[in-house]
């Protein structure tokens, strides 16, 4: 099946140390879909993009070693409708934290990819039931 093409209003693009190990992690670690990939200048992989959901593209491309660790403050967070805990399972080896019920009604874990870039999947509200208002009055009673 074709990738849908569309305008991405906003996307956020990763330079990565090895596009092809990232893109290969991407996909069979936590599902993304590939959408294309253009070659660079020496013929290897030099941009990939590639899609979680629509409207929830990501582009890797290849990008120079730095000796601090990439990403650093910067999370990428994605919904997930549901199955949040299947990929949990799938991802984690890479786990920053554990998948948990969280104070903002919505259960989330986070990873890490290979060039240390952090990556939130949320799934929420837990209970629709509840107001905003209600989540965050709950919320300012733990701090």
């Amino acid at each position: 099946m074709q990738p849908e093409f569309y305008p991405m209003p906003s996307f956020p693009t990763l330079a990565v140390r090895e596009v092809e190990i990232s893109s290969r992690w991407y996909q069979e670690t936590l599902g993304f879909a590939h959408v294309f990939t253009m070659p660079g200048p020496d013929g290897r992989a030099g941009l990939v993009h590639l899609r979680w959901a629509k409207y929830a593209d990501l582009l890797i491309r290849s990008g120079a070693a730095v000796a601090d660790k990439k990403g650093v403050g910067i999370t990428l967070s994605y919904a997930v409708a549901d199955g949040l805990d299947a990929l949990a399972a799938r991802a984690r080896a890479a786990f920053v934290q554990e998948p948990g019920d969280r104070p903002w009604n919505a259960r989330d874990f986070s990873v890490a990819d290979p060039d240390g870039f952090t990556l939130t999947f949320t799934m929420g509200p837990l209970k629709r039931d509840v107001s905003f208002d209600a989540v965050i009055a709950k919320a300012q009673k733990r701090e």
